[in-house]
């Protein structure tokens, strides 16, 4: 008996832990192949973006709805449907004959990955008993979340060059059918919240992220700048509708007292930080490697396996420090990591090399990775209640991805401004066109080590989050009591 429940313990992880992977990997495979695409179909560079924005976009504006979904309608149902959208929609973006189709296509991966994601973490806690046995779970899984960003820039360069730029979108689809074919035979179906959806909400929150995004993730100037200058007036006036919204629904999609609850609200603060911190180094650093340093994109790939080395050594050692000192104290050195490995990489240079330059950095962020990701995990799981792990879910991965949009546009914002401070006219324009994807010439260094030294100042707030906002007891609820693994947890939250 202990022998099969171990077995099937290990088919859940797997199918997670390959959902997880996919969703991630995809936020990265492509962007090696961006130059193989333009030139095959002589986009622009403002249109070249949305097929990296696209995702993004669909990714983080629908995470919230989603995983309230999960919630009402199993979120086994929403992982396996998600899954077969994002299969499907690679196949559409590898066959993909023109621009538009592919960014369409994008934009459909996202919103499937939108639908898997918040399942995924549910699923785990559903599975997975609290304690030392969740905990090594969320240290696996966190593994497999660290190194699927830097998988992805490693198999892009190597599909790229040996097949062609649309073996990134076709390596998903036999992936994802299998996923789909095995969730309903290997995972269990969770309960059902019987309570209707709330439409008004929904449309408001879904509206108003998606906008977020668009607005922190668009650059240029012009009409580009003042529409989403509007995108982002649009935006704040939605989400402020949808607190109001909230307030005075019986039903609501996010039950504004869970906001109140001070380890849920500081773990979606730590997620933001973290978000804007992990977009802002790799997009920097690959930059720099390649336009300092002169690596090609494929070495490029590659300079990110000591972090990644790191994470796959440290995370599950999180998941069992996370079992022993409580998720705030993982949470909090995770923050502490990433502001001295910032600090670090403020300090690059032109003459340095790799090793002496970029590596000491990247393994201190590795370790950042492996805390912040398995202690998030498992403190919003333990502060709610479990029908509304879908819902916490979401927040999460909500939290880090409107972190990472409004990071990075504003860091590398910072970055362009240190550029135009030390450059006549002529090159400063040109440094602004490289940071906009263009072809022009390279961010000065200055730019680069002033972001490296803002993403240490974002840690130092992160920091603040972890030990300020997050209470003791809920951050410690790893052993909540027995028969109530979410009141006890919610409750300590809610204790201020």
């Amino acid at each position: 008996m202990n022998r099969s429940r171990g077995e099937a313990s290990r088919g859940v992880l797997w199918v997670l832990g390959a959902a997880q992977l996919m969703i991630l990997l995809d936020t990265s495979i492509v962007h090696v192949a961006l130059p193989s695409i333009r030139e095959e179909f002589a986009l622009p560079s403002h249109r070249l973006q949305w097929t990296v924005t696209a995702y993004a976009l669909a990714f983080g504006g629908f995470l919230l709805l989603d995983g309230r979904l999960g919630d009402l309608f199993g979120r086994r149902r929403m992982l396996t449907a998600g899954m077969a959208l994002f299969a499907a929609a690679s196949a559409l973006g590898g066959f993909a004959p023109d621009g538009a189709v592919l960014i369409a296509a994008r934009a459909a991966q996202g919103l499937g990955a939108a639908l898997a994601a918040p399942a995924v973490l549910a699923l785990l806690a559903a599975h997975y008993p609290e304690g030392k046995t969740r905990h090594r779970a969320l240290g696996i899984l966190g593994t497999v979340s660290s190194l699927g960003f830097t998988l992805g820039l490693i198999l892009g360069g190597v599909l790229t060059s040996a097949l062609g730029w649309r073996w990134v979108f076709f390596v998903n689809v036999p992936a994802g059918a299998a996923l789909v074919f095995l969730a309903p035979r290997v995972l269990m179906e969770s309960g059902r919240l019987q309570r209707p959806l709330d439409v008004p909400g929904a449309v408001t929150a879904t509206a108003g992220l998606a906008l977020l995004v668009y607005a922190c993730s668009s650059t240029g100037a012009g009409a580009e700048t003042a529409l989403a200058r509007g995108a982002l007036a649009f935006s704040v006036l939605l989400l402020l509708a949808f607190l109001i919204i909230e307030a005075r629904r019986a039903s609501p999609l996010v039950p504004l007292a869970m906001l109140r609850n001070r380890t849920l609200a500081g773990t979606l603060a730590v997620g933001g930080a973290f978000g804007a911190i992990m977009g802002t180094s790799i997009f920097l650093l690959t930059l720099y490697l390649q336009e300092v340093l002169g690596f090609d994109p494929l070495r490029t790939g590659f300079a990110f396996l000591p972090q990644e080395c790191v994470v796959l050594l440290a995370s599950p050692l999180a998941g069992r420090a996370v079992g022993r000192f409580g998720a705030k104290a993982v949470l909090a050195g995770g923050m502490g990591f990433f502001g001295v490995g910032m600090l670090m990489l403020s300090g690059l240079s032109a003459q340095g090399d790799y090793w002496s330059t970029a590596v000491p950095g990247l393994l201190l962020i590795g370790l950042g990775v492996s805390c912040v990701i398995v202690a998030g995990a498992a403190a919003v799981t333990a502060t709610v209640d479990p029908e509304r792990h879908g819902l916490a879910s979401g927040l999460w991965n909500t939290a880090s991805h409107i972190g990472t949009a409004v990071g990075l546009a504003a860091l590398v914002a910072l970055a362009r401004l240190q550029a135009d401070a030390g450059l006549d006219p002529v090159h400063a324009a040109a440094a602004v066109g490289t940071a906009a994807g263009g072809p022009a010439g390279a961010i000065p260094l200055a730019g680069f080590q002033a972001a490296f030294l803002a993403a240490a100042g974002i840690a130092v707030a992160g920091l603040a989050a972890a030990l300020a906002g997050m209470n003791t007891k809920a951050a410690q609820a790893s052993r909540p009591r027995r028969g109530q693994p979410g009141e006890a947890a919610c409750q300590a939250g809610n204790d201020s």
